[in-house]
């Protein structure tokens, strides 16, 4: 059912995206939708994105990359213009009334003046009408073009109060919701490992979803313990990893040389600094709060923990920094959201609707520190604003 999720979601979108489309384009765009061409474009597009999605299905039910990759690329196009259009045909309906009452205007004008000759204000008005959604096309059509590029590896710097001094400049590199399948594969996972290999970081955190096909899972777990952090590489588990075969996915972590923390914290020492590094389970669930469950986690892992230890948290879902503030955690790393994979200024565009949620970017509450990252891939290949991204977390003091 899990794996429905995303055809759902494709389907519901469309559908809702090319119904406002219609709509607009019938109620407030009169002069294109007596165009026949007009008319079947608007009608075809909603139809077509159906299509795709079944292909998409069809793909997905048979395994077959080869029809799967286009297929998802043809149907987030479809929802891209159809969004486009919904948010550019209000801008052209006003334009276009604006032409209206300027012909009208200029109508009587020449009644009055046979040989008034009318400006370019109307050519330019018709012209602005056929810009908006144009526009509105090629920022969609760029946000396509983003989620298939690249990985953005850069430094992060975190400062913290209660840091030992020995820790000042520890470098964690924090991977996110890789998705190894149809956007990401494991030559991408390769180059954001160079990449970030040039900032030296100690230790490398992996908080879930690390792959969708899980025939590619051993590969990756091989490169990223092969990346050589001296403090080793840990993992936590994501929603994924359930959905795609939790039996599978055990068995092959403990084949692998990431060790995966569930419900279980492992004390290491870093630069003479006991370090505590733990990792939550996951709820599984696909909406809601999941404090209690967090609570309980976080309860499980600090159980072990020594009054010295400095805690670093690998949790899927950020809103765990609830619990992890109450708990007293300097610091936790968490993904799961992409960032609503939607952003301006370094923040989710969603953030004003979900301000708990803590959607993209670095977070403090009650001295506890919260770093959720936008993810190295994806399952809905659109970004806009909001990066793809692999943060090297260097901590400071202060």
């Amino acid at each position: 059912m899990h794996n429905l999720y995303p055809l759902i979601f494709a389907v519901i979108l469309i559908l809702f995206f090319g119904v406002l489309e219609l709509l607009l384009l019938r109620l407030l765009n009169k002069r294109w939708w007596e165009k026949k061409y007009v008319r079947r474009a608007a009608w075809g597009l909603p139809l077509f994105g159906i299509v795709m999605v079944v292909l998409l299905g069809l793909g997905e039910w048979y395994a077959k990359d080869w029809l799967t990759y286009p297929a998802a690329i043809l149907v987030v196009l479809t929802a891209i213009l159809e969004l486009a259009l919904m948010l550019s045909l209000p801008f052209s309906g006003v334009l276009h009334f604006v032409h209206w009452v300027t012909e009208k205007v200029a109508s009587r004008r020449r009644e009055r003046q046979p040989d008034y000759v009318d400006p370019n204000r109307r050519a330019v008005l018709r012209m602005a009408a056929v810009a908006l959604p144009a526009v509105a096309i090629a920022t969609g059509t760029a946000g396509v073009a983003r989620a298939i590029g690249g990985v953005n590896v850069y430094v992060k710097t975190i400062k913290i109060d209660s840091l030992p001094p020995d820790l000042d400049g520890l470098k964690i590199l924090h991977l996110s919701d890789i998705h190894l399948r149809h956007y990401v594969s494991l030559d991408d996972l390769a180059v954001v490992l160079d990449e970030a290999a040039q900032f030296s970081p100690d230790v490398t955190l992996v908080t879930g979803d690390v792959a969708d096909d899980v025939s590619l899972l051993p590969d990756a777990l091989a490169m990223i313990g092969r990346f050589g952090a001296p403090l080793g590489a840990y993992a936590s588990l994501g929603n994924h990893e359930y959905f795609r075969g939790i039996s599978q996915v055990l068995d092959t972590f403990k084949r692998s040389p990431v060790r995966l923390l569930i419900d279980e914290g492992v004390a290491i020492m870093a630069r003479s600094t006991p370090l505590l590094i733990g990792g939550l389970d996951d709820p599984r669930q696909m909406h809601g709060k999941n404090s209690a469950f967090h609570q309980r986690s976080i309860e499980r892992i600090l159980a072990t923990r020594e009054e010295t230890d400095f805690v670093v948290l690998m949790s899927h879902r950020p809103d765990a920094l609830n619990n992890a503030a109450t708990a007293g955690v300097p610091l936790t790393l968490a993904g799961h959201t992409h960032g609503g994979q939607v952003g301006f200024a370094e923040r989710s565009m969603f953030e004003s609707l979900w301000p708990d949620r803590y959607l993209w970017g670095h977070y403090r509450k009650e001295g506890s520190h919260l770093y959720t990252s936008s993810g190295v891939g994806h399952w809905f290949p659109f970004r806009l604003g909001c990066p793809a991204e692999a943060p090297v977390i260097e901590l400071r003091r202060g």
